[in-house]
């Protein structure tokens, strides 16, 4: 992956240091995937998603974040209001960028720092088409799992779920078995057509 970003200009043109940079991110910056239906072949799509919230007041910092890693567009949570603001990405050339700028090592938060490498696996993996095929997702799906691995979100489907929608149960309990994509999420599946 190459990235847009020249190094020298995001010190010197843009009077920011990269230190600045990713004490933001580091503290403020979410890193995810978002799996939601499509109607393409294999009903899902996927979409690597950079966020920034910050209350809308310092709308400015968001902008120079946006000027800086060139991605991502402003919004705000309440147009009337404008008490939150975020920068968010999700333009496939727009994440690269970003995921090209760090490497995991340069955060100073281990599980941030996983968080980032793990967000970049995922990205690699749609950059390569690999989200196009079922393997492809099932491996983001897992990926976004670790990703999210201490986070309880209602709206977040895990990766049995998103298994059970592409790759259905019902085939391989008729003929009694585990399918090879199968994780955890079977416990007590086969025992139901066993009885």
């Amino acid at each position: 992956m190459k990235s847009h970003i020249n190094h020298q200009s995001l010190e010197n043109s843009h009077k920011v240091s990269k230190q600045w940079l990713l004490g933001f991110i580091e503290s403020a910056a979410v890193f995810s995937i978002i799996i939601k239906k499509s109607k393409n072949t294999l009903g899902q799509q996927i979409v690597a998603d950079f966020t920034i919230k910050l209350p809308g007041s310092e709308v400015g910092i968001l902008e120079k974040i946006k000027e800086v890693l060139q991605a991502g567009n402003i919004y705000y949570r309440n147009k009337e209001t404008k008490d939150e603001a975020m920068l968010k990405a999700t333009k496939l050339e727009e994440v690269k960028n970003i995921a090209n700028v760090f490497k995991p090592t340069d955060f100073l938060s281990a599980t941030k720092g996983k968080k980032f490498e793990l967000w970049s696996q995922c990205i690699h993996l749609i950059e390569s088409k690999q989200h196009l095929t079922k393997e492809g997702i099932l491996e983001i799906a897992l990926l976004r799992d670790l990703l999210n691995r201490n986070k309880k979100q209602w709206n977040k489907k895990k990766y049995c779920h998103v298994r059970l929608e592409i790759d259905p149960c019902h085939v391989y309990q008729k003929e009694n078995r585990l399918p090879e994509t199968c994780q955890l999420c079977f416990k007590g599946h086969l025992k139901e057509v066993a009885q």
